[in-house]
C-alpha cells in the first residue's frame, strides 16, 4: 500500500503532465495499487487483446439479414457503393451476394428510407447510397470539403450561407424521379456525428487514421475530438497498441475495461433534460407547472406557443400565480398548486415573536406592506421599529411562510403587492412525496444538484432518496461524466434514456437563470467564459454568448460571439428576441462589436447579417443602431422650440390672461398663467366666474382650474366607477351645488364633510365650481375609451418637439399604462409624424421627436426665466431636476436656455421665501438675477435667510 507521501508525489507528477496538456499515458513498472488510484479502470485497458476488442465491436453491429437490418447498418456507416470500400460495410457485407444487397437497397429506396446525394462535387460522396440520417451529414461535409474547409483549422469560421447540394426523391428501383435542393446542416454537428459513428462502429482509432479517412485537416479533426472529450463522449488511451493514443467512445471504454453497470452517455442525458425543459405548451400556466417555477419572462419564450413578452403582465397578475423565495436560493413565480411541493422541500420555519405577530395580522384575503406596517408607530424616533418590521417580514418571505400576489389597479402605474399566508394555510406535501414529484418534473438529477432545491440536511436527503429508490418511486441511472455518476430519475425518464433519442438542434438565446442553463452553468462557463452574458445554445451545446443589457430605454449590445457557421440560424433567433424586446418598450438596439471586432471592421458576411437584422451605422465609425436614427441637436435649440411652443418664449406669449385662458386646458395657479402673458391684469380666482372655471384633480393628482368638459374627459380616461355608498353624494351634487345644504341634512360638520368628499374629488367625480359649491362630473357618453385616451395622448405629443418615454409617462399621469403610450407613439412613427433615436446632444436616452417642430430658424434665443413647480413643463424637466439638482419638485432657473439652478420656496403673504438652493457656483450670480426678475414679474419679493446669504456672497 503506497504511503500518503508517495501518493502525493505521484499526484504532483500527474498534475505536471496535465499542465502540459498530456491526454494519454503509457505507464510501466508502477505499483498496480497506485495505478488504480490514479487512473481507475483505464489502467486495465492494455490488458485487453485485439481479439476481445474486435469481438466486442462485432457484437455491437449485427450482420444484416434483411432490408431493415441493412438500414440499421447504414445509419452507422457512410456511403454504400458496390466496391464496399467502407471498412464497416466490408466487414459486414462481404459475405452477402451483390444481388441480395441490391434487392435490399431498392426496397429501402422505394420506401423512402435511403437516398442518393449529388452536386457536393466530392468524389467520395456523390452518387452513393445513404440513410436519410446520414445523407444530410455527408452532403454537408462534402460541400464543406470542396468549399475550402479542408484547409481550415476551424470549421466554425466558414460561412455556409448559400451553399446547397441535391438529394434524390421518389425512387423506382435505383433511379430517382427528382432531385431536390437542400441547404447545409450544422457543419460541426455533422463532423461530430461522423466521428462518433466511426468510433462506435469500428472501435479505437488513432488521430491519423481518422483524419486520413475524412476530407479535413488533422487540426480540425483533432479540435472536434478534443471537444467531444471535454463533453465526456470520447476518451483517449492505449487499447490495441502502445505506440500512440487511440480515441474511443467513453461508453465503449467503460464496458470493455470491466464496467458492469448499465450506463448512458452524458449527452443522451442532456438531450433528455433539454426535451423535458423545452416542451412546448399552449398555456403559460402549463409551462410553469412543468418547471415548478420560473424567474424571468424570458424563460417562457421557448416554452409557450405564440408567447410574447407583452403577455407577461397578464401572467404576473393571474390570481393563481404567486411570487416569493420559492427555493432557499431562488426567487421566482409559480402557480398555487405547486406551493405544497415547494413547501415540502423545506424544513419547518423558525419564527420569532415579531414574525408570529405579523403573521397573525395577515388576513385570509391578504394585505399590502403599507397596510401591515401602518399599525405600528412611524417617524424618525421609531425608525428602529420599522427596521425590525422589515427584517421580520423578509424572514417570513425567505422561509416561504408568506408569498406575494400582484394586482393590477386602475389609475396606478405599478402593481400592488399583496402578502398572503402560505404556511399553515396550504398543507405541505410530505418530504418524500415532494422530492419524488420534483425529480419527475426536472428530470434526472444528482444528489449534489438536489441540494440547490432542498433546504434540508444532506444526510436526510440521502436517506429519503434511498427509501424512495427501495420502494420503487424513483430509480437510479448511471451516466459517464466522465466517471460513472449516479442520477436519480423517474421510471419514465429512465426508460426514455434507454431508447434512441433524436437530438433537438434548435438555436436558443437564453439567460443564465434559465432552468436548463442553470443545471449546467459550470460547464457553460467553462466552455464560453466566466461572467455575465446571455449564452447561445445549439441544442445542448453552448456555442456563443451575447453581452447585452437594457439602459435608458434601449438595448446596449457590447459584443456578440457566434461562429460564422451559425450566422443564418443566429439571425433568425436574434431577430425574434429583438422583436420581443419591443414589447418591453425597448425599440432601439445599439451594437458595438461582433466576435470581438468593431462592427465597422467586420467582414461582409457579418455586415450582411447585421443589415438583415436592421442595423445601420450611427455615423461615429464605432456603433450600429437598429430601430432608431441619430440626429442629435443642441439642447438649447430643443428647449427654445419647447418654450416657443408652450408660449413661454418672449415672442410667443399671449397678449393678456384672457387670450391665454382660452387656449390652455388646465392651470394650477397664477404662476403658470403669468409666465405666458405679456400683460397680467386679473388672477385666476377673479376670472373663475366669467370663464366658468371649476377646480378639480388632473391625471397627475394635482388641483387645477379648468372647464367642466375637460374634467369630463379626464373622468372618462380614468374609467373608474364610484363605490355604492358614494352614489348618493354624487346624485345630490348633480342637482345641487351648496355643500351647506348637504351638511345640514346629515347634521355633519365641515371636517366630516371634507373627509367624505375628498376621495370623490381625487377620483375626479366631483369638482368645486367658481361659487365655492360642488358639482358632479359625468363621463362622456357614447365615446370609445381607447379613442378618448389616444386622442388625449396625441394632443399631448403635438405640444413637445422632443420627448422621452419617461417624460411622457410623467406628463400623461397614472391612468396611462406605458404600453398605451408606446402604442400611440408608434402610430405617429408609422405615419411619419415622429422619429425616434438619439435626438439631443449629450443625452443617452431614446427620444421621440416631431420633424415639423425640430426646426428653430427664425426663433430668437429664449429670455432667461424660471419654471415654477406648478407649471406643467416642470414634469418635462423632472429628470433634470432630480439628476442634476436632487429635487423632486422645485423652481427651475434657466440661463441661455440651459438649467443652471433650482430652488425651493414657500409662497405666503405675497412673498417668495427661499428655503433651499442648488446651482452652479460659477453661475450663481446669474441665477440670482433671474430669480429676482421672476419675483419682480410676479410682484412677489424674494425673502428668507438663505436668500440673504445668496445676496451677500
Amino acid at each position: 500500500m503506497p504511503s500518503p507521501l508517495g501518493m502525493t508525489l505521484f499526484m504532483s507528477a500527474f498534475e505536471d503532465l496535465l499542465s502540459l496538456r498530456t491526454r494519454a499515458y503509457l505507464i510501466k513498472d508502477v505499483d498496480p495499487e497506485i495505478l488504480r488510484r490514479l487512473l481507475g479502470a483505464r489502467s486495465l485497458a492494455t490488458d485487453l487483446d485485439k481479439e476481445k476488442i474486435a469481438e466486442y465491436y462485432q457484437s455491437k453491429v449485427a450482420k444484416p439479414n434483411d432490408a431493415i437490418s441493412l438500414l440499421r447498418l447504414m445509419d452507422m456507416g457512410g456511403g454504400l457503393e458496390r466496391e464496399l470500400t467502407n471498412p464497416l460495410y466490408n466487414s459486414k457485407l462481404s459475405d452477402i451476394g451483390i444481388p441480395t444487397i441490391r434487392e435490399w437497397v431498392h426496397e429501402l429506396a422505394e420506401r423512402g428510407l435511403i437516398t442518393k446525394v449529388r452536386n457536393t462535387n466530392h468524389e467520395q460522396i456523390d452518387d452513393k447510397w445513404f440513410s436519410m440520417r446520414m445523407a444530410s451529414v455527408h452532403g454537408t461535409l462534402g460541400c464543406l470539403a470542396v468549399a475550402g474547409a479542408s484547409e481550415m483549422d476551424d470549421l466554425r469560421s466558414l460561412y455556409t450561407g448559400g451553399m446547397t447540394y441535391e438529394i434524390a426523391e421518389g425512387f423506382v428501383g435505383s433511379e430517382p424521379k427528382s432531385w431536390n435542393q437542400s441547404n447545409l446542416s450544422d457543419p460541426l454537428d455533422c463532423l461530430r456525428l461522423k466521428l462518433l459513428d466511426m468510433l462506435g462502429s469500428e472501435g479505437p482509432q488513432t488521430l491519423e487514421s481518422l483524419s486520413d479517412r475524412l476530407p479535413f485537416p488533422l487540426a480540425q479533426v483533432e479540435s472536434v475530438l478534443q471537444e467531444l472529450e471535454m463533453r465526456n463522449l470520447v476518451s483517449i488511451g492505449f487499447f490495441t497498441q502502445t505506440e500512440e493514443g487511440e480515441f474511443i467512445l467513453r461508453v465503449d471504454e467503460y464496458r470493455i475495461t470491466g464496467g458492469s453497470v448499465d450506463v448512458v452517455d452524458y449527452r443522451t442525458l442532456q438531450t433528455l433534460l433539454l426535451q423535458k425543459s423545452f416542451t412546448r405548451f399552449s398555456e403559460p400556466s402549463e409551462a410553469i407547472r412543468s418547471l415548478a417555477l420560473i424567474q424571468r419572462r424570458d424563460e417562457l419564450l421557448h416554452r409557450v406557443e405564440n408567447y410574447r413578452f407583452r403577455d407577461w403582465k397578464d401572467i404576473k397578475h393571474d390570481p393563481d400565480v404567486f411570487n416569493g423565495r420559492l427555493l432557499h436560493n431562488r426567487v421566482g413565480y409559480t402557480t398555487g398548486d405547486q406551493l405544497p411541493m415547494l413547501q415540502g422541500l423545506r424544513t419547518e420555519p423558525w419564527l420569532g415573536a415579531l414574525e408570529n405577530e405579523l403573521l397573525e395580522k395577515i388576513p385570509d384575503e391578504g394585505i399590502t406592506r403599507t397596510e401591515l406596517f401602518s399599525q405600528y408607530p412611524r417617524g424618525k424616533e421609531n425608525q428602529h421599529i420599522q427596521k425590525s418590521l422589515k427584517r421580520a417580514l423578509a424572514n417570513l418571505e425567505r422561509q416561504l411562510v408568506v408569498a406575494k400576489q400582484f394586482l393590477d389597479m386602475p389609475n396606478r402605474r405599478r402593481s400592488v403587492a399583496i402578502f398572503r399566508r402560505v404556511h399553515g394555510v396550504i398543507e405541505a406535501m410530505p418530504f418524500p412525496q415532494a422530492l419524488s414529484t420534483l425529480i419527475r418534473k426536472i428530470g434526472p438529477v444528482r444528489l449534489h444538484t438536489l441540494r440547490f432545491f432542498v433546504s434540508r440536511p444532506v444526510e436526510e436527503l440521502a436517506e429519503v432518496l434511498r427509501d424512495l429508490e427501495s420502494d420503487g418511486s424513483i430509480c437510479r441511472v448511471v451516466a459517464l461524466q466522465p466517471d460513472p455518476t449516479d442520477y436519480y430519475a423517474s421510471h419514465e425518464d429512465a426508460e426514455r434514456l434507454l431508447s434512441p433519442m433524436p437530438e433537438d438542434r434548435k438555436m436558443r438565446i437564453l439567460s443564465q437563470s434559465d432552468p436548463f442553463c442553470s443545471r449546467f452553468i459550470q460547464e457553460v462557463r467553462m466552455i464560453l467564459k466566466q461572467g455575465w452574458y446571455h449564452p447561445v445554445f445549439k441544442g445542448v451545446d453552448p456555442i456563443g454568448r451575447i453581452l447585452m443589457f437594457v439602459v435608458n430605454d434601449y438595448l446596449e449590445i457590447k459584443d456578440i460571439n457566434i461562429p460564422h457557421s451559425y450566422l443564418d440560424e443566429f439571425k433568425t433567433a436574434f431577430s425574434d428576441l429583438l422583436d420581443n424586446y419591443r414589447d418591453r418598450l425597448v425599440d432601439v438596439s445599439v451594437i458595438h462589436a461582433f466576435n470581438g471586432v468593431p462592427v465597422h471592421d467586420c467582414d461582409e458576411n457579418i455586415q450582411s447579417i447585421l443589415s438583415d437584422l436592421g442595423f445601420s451605422s450611427m455615423g461615429d465609425e464605432e456603433r450600429y443602431i437598429r430601430g432608431g436614427v441619430v440626429e442629435p441637436r443642441p439642447r438649447q435649440e430643443i428647449n427654445r422650440r419647447l418654450f416657443h411652443r408652450h408660449n413661454v418664449h418672449q415672442s410667443s406669449r399671449w397678449e393678456n390672461e384672457t387670450f391665454a385662458l382660452k387656449e390652455i386646458d388646465e392651470l394650477r395657479d397664477d404662476f403658470a398663467l403669468r409666465g405666458r402673458c405679456e400683460m397680467f391684469r386679473v388672477d385666476l380666482q377673479s376670472m373663475a366666474a366669467t370663464e366658468q372655471l371649476h377646480q378639480g384633480t388632473n391625471l397627475r393628482g394635482h388641483q387645477v382650474w379648468a372647464r367642466l368638459p375637460h374634467f369630463q374627459r379626464l373622468l372618462t380616461i380614468r374609467n373608474m366607477q364610484p363605490e355604492e355608498d358614494e352614489l348618493g353624494i354624487l346624485e345630490f351634487f348633480s342637482n345641487h351645488n351648496d355643500p351647506s345644504v348637504f351638511m345640514e341634512r346629515l347634521a355633519m360638520k365641515r371636517g366630516e364633510f371634507r373627509k367624505l368628499i375628498s376621495p370623490l374629488v381625487r377620483s375626479g367625480h366631483l369638482v368645486q365650481d367658481y361659487r365655492g359649491g360642488f358639482k358632479t362630473v359625468k363621463p362622456l357618453k357614447g365615446e370609445d375609451l381607447w379613442k378618448v385616451k389616444s386622442d388625449y395622448l396625441r394632443d399631448m405629443v403635438e405640444e413637445y418637439p422632443v420627448i422621452t418615454m419617461k417624460q411622457f409617462e410623467r406628463l400623461a399621469g397614472t391612468p396611462f399604462a406605458p404600453e398605451e403610450i408606446s402604442d400611440v407613439l408608434h402610430e405617429f412613427e408609422e405615419d411619419g409624424t415622429l422619429i425616434k433615436g438619439f435626438l439631443v446632444d449629450d443625452q443617452h436616452d431614446i427620444s421621440w421627436g416631431r420633424k415639423d417642430l425640430l426646426e428653430v430658424e427664425g426663433i430668437s434665443r429664449t429670455r432667461d426665466l424660471v419654471i415654477p413647480p406648478s407649471d406643467s413643463l416642470i414634469h418635462y424637466f423632472g429628470g433634470t431636476l432630480r439628476e442634476k439638482f436632487g429635487f423632486g419638485s422645485a423652481y427651475l432657473v434657466f440661463h441661455k436656455e440651459e438649467p443652471i439652478a433650482a430652488f425651493k420656496a414657500n409662497t405666503r403673504n405675497g412673498t417668495i421665501d427661499v428655503t433651499d438652493f442648488v446651482g452652479d457656483s460659477e453661475l450663481e450670480k446669474e441665477a440670482l438675477r433671474v430669480m429676482k426678475e421672476f419675483a419682480w414679474e410676479h410682484q412677489m419679493p424674494l425673502t428668507g435667510e438663505l436668500y440673504e446669504k445668496l445676496r451677500s456672497r
